[in-house]
């Protein structure tokens, strides 16, 4: 920056001492000056994965970036001087015990007042929910939004797909024998802990109709063991947990193993950059199909290895946070009044 500065001294000879020659380099400044964009955040789902794309932003330098919890936003109690103001808050009002309402409606009012360019970050898990829907320009804002559904994208001004926060999104090629038939990690989930009994429901039948083909055994260890186990496995099953996904459908894709997930992932644009195509890179599968769907994939391994590579490169090709950058420095730049 300096040098352009200096270029922009050579244009006037010297540096300028009227006025008007002032005003023409304070203008010719602000211009190459880096936009500077403060994120102010909280917790919730996948916030990592904005994180990361923010980054990649600061390290090519397009943005000085600032980060502010949202505690330390409210205690300071003004806006840092910014091009843009991006604002995260936890994203259910509804949850008692994560929720603050007088930190958020504190932070809401500062939010509110900033004059430049605002962003939402959303970070419910659930693909139709409004994290914000107590801001009246809700659907107007330009909104950075995880795993949106189709009718949401629809509705409301995403600018910004996230995905699934990960330091590691390699996809992983065909290296060992698949000796694993079905993998069902999830276990038999009981009562109440979530608002549906689909992964109670998928147990029973897959203990009733495919006792002696599935891996019901716990992964030991984090997501990466996890995954390398998936390199080894066949099918996958899937099914929602809190939202309509679950972070294993991640995990099947990028180890290969072919995705036999509930049908609701067929309403959410799960990669940032790609659509998953239900019977192409996936199979779906309601209550009342599981057992015959899944029989007449069994019987049909030709199918089980389109399916399971088909799905391995859709998601090489839709899962890159440099995509995202880029999707997100373009906005800005055409958003930002200098």
């Amino acid at each position: 920056m300096k040098k352009k500065i200096m270029t922009m001294y050579s244009e006037f000879g010297s540096m300028p001492t009227t006025e008007e020659g002032k005003k023409i380099l304070k203008e010719a400044a602000e211009k190459i000056r880096p936009l500077k964009i403060v994120h102010v955040y909280h917790t919730g789902a996948s916030i990592g994965y904005y994180h990361r794309v923010l980054s990649i932003l600061a390290e090519k330098q397009k943005i000085l970036l600032e980060m502010i919890r949202l505690d330390h936003y409210v205690t300071l109690g003004r806006t840092p001087s910014t091009d843009v103001l991006s604002y995260q808050t936890f994203p259910d009002e509804k949850h008692k015990g994560k929720f603050n309402p007088r930190l958020v409606s504190a932070g809401d009012s500062l939010f509110q007042k900033f004059e430049g360019l605002k962003i939402i970050s959303d970070a419910h898990d659930c693909s139709d929910a409004d994290a914000f829907s107590r801001f009246s320009d809700s659907k107007e804002l330009p909104r950075v939004k995880c795993f949106p559904s189709k009718w949401f994208l629809e509705n409301y001004n995403v600018i910004m797909i996230a995905g699934i926060a990960t330091t590691d999104s390699r996809t992983f090629p065909d290296e060992f024998d698949r000796v694993i038939e079905i993998s069902c990690k999830f276990g038999r989930v009981t009562g109440d802990y979530y608002f549906h009994r689909i992964r109670e429901s998928v147990v029973e039948q897959l203990e009733t109709f495919f006792p002696n083909r599935v891996d019901f055994k716990q992964a030991e260890g984090n997501r990466k063991v996890y995954t390398e186990e998936l390199r080894h496995t066949l099918i996958s099953i899937g099914a929602p947990g809190w939202g309509p996904f679950s972070g294993s459908y991640h995990c099947a894709l990028r180890a290969g193993a072919l995705l036999f997930a509930h049908i609701s992932l067929n309403d959410i644009q799960y990669l940032p950059h790609a659509n998953l195509v239900d019977g192409e890179d996936y199979i779906s599968y309601d209550l009342y199909n599981f057992n015959r769907k899944l029989k007449r994939l069994l019987d049909d391994p030709k199918k089980i290895e389109l399916v399971r590579k088909s799905g391995r490169a859709k998601f090489a090709e839709g899962f890159d946070y440099s995509q995202s950058a880029d999707k997100l420095w373009e906005f800005i730049k055409e958003n930002v009044k200098r």
